[in-house]
């Protein structure tokens, strides 16, 4: 938050007719006051103060106290049980809203929402005298043209967020890339979600759209010239799609906006070539012609075209996701109910920080395991979510080539006989003569360039020798290795050198 002013308000006790009066107007205002506002304030408040965010079970008690739930109810509402929310969270909870927002005062279950209340307009005052908008404006702090995903359960990012507000004033498009489930889409959501509370607001508009139903160009750049004018007649704009883009950029001209498209990967992988080609001349207008606005892509896979302009030193930039940190996933997995350090950690490790494949994880473990990392582990086994082993379903089927697919089955089987990584020479050498591959250096190099960009292999570089080598997340050896879809280990169709002429 940008608001610098003491938290200072009385007890919400009254001692005469006057105070009464005063006090039901304070109430009958503070019935516009939303929880996520005043949540997203209290949060940034307890961020500050402990340097971690609120947790998910904090945030079910702090909705309870404020819809008036005893914890039974609370505890009916969630997944986790009245001992722990009321036992454990609770106290921990009151005791950091005391220290943050109790100003002197002690904060409990039945005064929080006079607390979070009265916090919230206090906030919004100092906002409006500063923008002359309300905090609660229709206007302000809203997000127009779709609902973002829930960001309660919130960890870290904290420097990705940082980096992210610098980077969207700077340049006129941004690639949010990552593999599936590590949060590109949340971690999107969080950044609008601070930015539409902001004292002194960056853009003038904040925009949400889902394009994972691959809508074509002309449908896209209705849609947003109707959230932008919704009195203008349609009968007004153009007939055809690039006029159209035209009087956009001339709307990204006149005002800030930031425009978010979710799930851009689906725009390139329709099997219609036009408007794949109707795209890339969207994207190369919007990144090269002159406007005060940001385009915040997030995609599994940094797309040839977009890769192209960042090359040509346009204004885009790549900013590629990786997993939670130690400390954030320990803290995530600590909240789901799983506390043993070192078995976490061995978890963080295998599954990369992926938040969504740990969430995976936990269920299974709480479901099989009667919630022992220690019994889980003693299987030495990797578990595949629905959402990677979905998105690897597709890759393999539709997205990779022969040489591609290979690439992936040597260095996956490598590892398991090995279980090392995977020099690039010793890579090039097994393919031609343990395989007997006919591939070219360049093929090769370019394989491997996509397959990085894809987040399907990782790459370590020695800091002695500089030798660039390869290996696998253990998620996606076990898929390549399993086969469950019969499409990985299909029949060779490369070249090799017993049949080469």
């Amino acid at each position: 938050m940008n608001f610098n002013a003491a938290h200072k308000f009385s007890s919400p006790v009254s001692s005469s007719p006057l105070d009464v009066v005063d006090e039901c107007l304070k109430q009958r205002y503070s019935t516009t006051v939303p929880f996520d506002k005043a949540l997203a304030i209290a949060n940034d408040l307890v961020f500050a103060k402990r340097g971690r965010y609120l947790t998910e079970p904090e945030i079910t008690v702090m909705k309870g106290a404020w819809n008036n739930r005893d914890y039974e109810e609370i505890a009916e509402k969630s997944r986790f049980s009245v001992n722990y929310l009321q036992r454990g969270v609770a106290t921990r909870l009151f005791d950091i809203l005391t220290k943050t927002i109790g100003n002197g005062e002690k904060v409990s279950k039945k005064n929080l929402r006079n607390f979070l209340e009265q916090l919230t307009e206090e906030y919004d005052a100092q906002f409006t005298s500063q923008t002359g908008q309300s905090l609660f404006s229709h206007n302000l702090g809203q997000v127009i043209g779709g609902q973002p995903p829930d960001i309660s359960n919130f960890l870290g990012r904290t420097n990705e967020l940082e980096l992210l507000k610098e980077l969207i004033t700077k340049q006129r498009c941004i690639a949010l890339v990552g593999v599936a489930g590590i949060g590109k889409t949340t971690l999107a959501a969080k950044l609008i979600a601070e930015l539409s509370v902001e004292a002194q607001p960056t853009f003038d508009c904040l925009v949400w759209k889902s394009v994972a139903h691959a809508p074509s160009v002309h449908d896209l750049v209705t849609d947003l010239l109707e959230l932008f004018n919704p009195s203008e007649p349609k009968s007004n704009w153009p007939e055809y799609t690039q006029a159209m883009i035209t009087v956009l950029l001339k709307q990204l001209q006149s005002r800030r906006y930031l425009i978010v498209l979710d799930e851009f990967e689906a725009l390139f992988q329709t099997n219609n070539l036009a408007q794949r080609l109707d795209y890339r001349l969207f994207i190369r207008r919007l990144v090269e012609e002159q406007h005060q606005s940001c385009l915040l892509l997030t995609s599994r896979v940094l797309l040839n075209d977009l890769h192209d302009l960042i090359a040509a030193k346009r204004p885009l930039q790549f900013f590629k996701i990786q997993g939670l940190d130690p400390d954030a996933a320990m803290q995530f997995l600590s909240s789901k109910g799983l506390t043993d350090k070192e078995n976490c950690h061995s978890l963080i490790e295998t599954y990369r920080g992926n938040p969504s494949e740990l969430e995976a994880l936990v269920e299974r473990i709480n479901h099989f395991f009667a919630g022992s990392t220690e019994k889980f582990l003693e299987n030495e086994t990797t578990l595949v979510s629905s959402k990677i082993e979905t998105m690897l379903t597709h890759v393999f089927s539709q997205i990779l080539t022969e040489i591609e697919r290979t690439i992936l089955i040597h260095i996956a089987e490598e590892i398991v006989s090995k279980s090392q990584t995977l020099n690039f020479t010793t890579l090039l050498n097994n393919l031609k003569e343990r395989k007997k591959i006919l591939v070219s250096t360049f093929d090769l190099i370019k394989a491997l360039e996509k397959l990085e960009r894809q987040s399907l292999i990782e790459s370590t570089k020695d800091p002695v020798t500089k030798e660039i080598s390869f290996t696998i997340q253990p998620v996606i050896k076990k898929y390549i290795l399993t086969d469950p879809q019969g499409l990985v280990h299909v029949s060779d169709t490369l070249p090799t050198l017993a049949n080469a002429s």
